[in-house]
């Protein structure tokens, strides 16, 4: 199978303007209410959180000083972030298989669903795949490769900073110890090996840190969260996580790859192609066995690919699937273009993915309509407190009074006497009875109905609540 090959510059042209094109996508859709509650965090950065580390929430941070508060701003951490582990992905296949599979892996990379999602929403997992992508990286040239001091630092560095962005890169040095455990004894003991652990290690120590002095807290909610209550098998659980693989990576391509990793000698002979797939099957096992005890997000499972797209184009190569190839992008790309504009391909409803984004727009528009000088504004989750507070122009303070999960909020807002306050509070159930308990007195000011064409209505409360207001 021929494919023309893209060198190094018109590759960059190429991912330039699809970050570019990205970028102005993203505009049209409102945050996500996670992606507000990170873009919260990054107004109180800190060395941890309860839910995640906090690498997504200085990189908003960043993005938003340079360019504002705007969707914009919070979404292009997203695009930079994935434009940039897609560069990697593309110099491991060139490293490895030469350049007709870097320009296929170019083309696989920007083709498959899970693409779309990470150059779309700004979560922990934007970090964690560019900076797992440059490990993988400097990782497989360092125990696969020349084996340079330079690499293994490096190396240290990413792993350390994809740790910093999320819990889940710790399967990633995991998979390479046993990778060096089973091919590469001699490095378990070399003095590189040992200066990348310390390079990761001194990265990673803020959040260590936060974590011992807030009692493992963000720890243990995350291995709570990843585990299931017992040990009994749910069997349901791992067929849809298995499912799902088909839907990151679209039925042909993961079907490809299945066969790849099957043809087992064919990869296992050179230490490049077995490193590569060594760091992409160990973590996803990892993510397969835990799926009979618990629900495993799809999303979590996005970063093993990272080493599983340069071996999927070179295996597409040399064995010329060259219908498959093309069959594959293209079930891909019609895949990520339902995922983009699913009204067009008449998803509506509980079946469109884009479905609970355009909801609190309209309850925050009500909000200020309401507001008086003076008011403190309250709301019954992380999510419609990080997005109230991000939508009203001044991005005020918001607070979560009544019954929830433990977050950040719960921290910020210990100690205030919500007796003392007044104003307004929002929240999608009838908690009338609830709020004259906090508050003393409450009353239902307006029932906001968001409805949309091809969305589901969404019903909002707006209750005043407190004294003197």
């Amino acid at each position: 199978m021929r494919l023309p090959t893209l060198t190094a510059p018109w590759a960059a042209v190429v991912l330039a303007v699809c970050a570019a094109l990205q970028a102005v996508y993203n505009t049209t859709l409102p945050l996500s209410g996670d992606e507000a509650y990170y873009w919260v965090w990054a107004h109180t950065l800190q060395a941890g959180y309860h839910d995640h580390p906090p690498g997504i929430a200085v990189l908003i941070a960043l993005t938003t000083a340079l360019f504002g508060d705007s969707v914009f701003a919070v979404r292009l951490v997203a695009v930079l972030c994935m434009t940039g582990a897609i560069a990697y992905i593309r110099r491991t296949a060139r490293d490895v298989y030469g350049e007709p599979a870097a320009t296929l892996a170019l083309v696989l990379a920007l083709a498959l669903p899970a693409t779309e999602a990470g150059f779309t929403l700004a979560t922990p997992d934007s970090p964690l795949v560019l900076f797992w992508s440059a490990a993988v990286f400097h990782a497989r040239r360092a125990v696969a490769g020349e084996g340079r001091w330079r690499d293994f630092l490096l190396a240290g560095l990413f792993v350390g900073l994809a740790m910093a962005s999320k819990y889940t890169a710790v399967l990633l040095p995991g998979a390479v110890a046993v990778y060096l455990a089973a091919r590469r004894r001699d490095l378990l003991l070399s003095g590189r090996t040992w200066a990348a652990v310390a390079v990761a290690a001194a990265v990673f120590s803020p959040v260590l840190a936060w974590n011992i002095s807030h009692g493992l807290e963000s720890f243990a909610f995350q291995y709570k969260h990843g585990s299931g209550a017992g040990f009994a098998i749910r069997w349901d659980h791992m067929l849809e996580f298995v499912g799902g693989q088909f839907l990151l990576v679209s039925p042909v391509l993961f079907a490809v790859l299945a066969l790849r990793a099957a043809v087992w000698r064919g990869w296992w002979r050179d230490e490049g192609p077995a490193f590569l797939m060594a760091v992409f099957l160990l973590p996803l096992a990892f993510f397969l066995y835990k799926s009979l005890f618990a629900k495993i997000q799809l999303n979590w499972a996005v970063p093993v690919y990272v080493s599983a797209i340069p071996p999927l184009a070179d295996f597409l190569l040399r064995r010329d699937f060259r219908r498959t190839a093309v069959a594959g992008v293209g079930v891909a790309l019609l895949m990520t273009a339902i995922l983009k504009w699913p009204l067009a391909f008449g998803l509506t409803g509980k079946l469109n993915p884009h479905n609970r984004l355009h909801g609190p727009a309209t309850a925050a528009a009500v909000v200020a309509e309401l507001r008086r000088p003076g008011d403190a504004l309250f709301a019954d989750h992380l999510q419609r407190a990080s997005l109230l507070r991000f939508l009203l122009a001044d991005h005020p303070s918001v607070h979560i009074p009544t019954q929830s999960r433990f977050s950040e909020y719960t921290r910020w807002d210990w100690g205030l006497d919500f007796r003392a306050m007044h104003g307004l509070y929002l929240s999608t159930d009838d908690r009338l009875a609830e709020l004259r308990r906090v508050f003393g007195s409450a009353e239902l000011l307006k029932e906001v109905v968001a409805a949309r064409p091809g969305y589901c209505t969404e019903t909002y409360y707006v209750y005043r609540v407190g004294g003197p207001g």
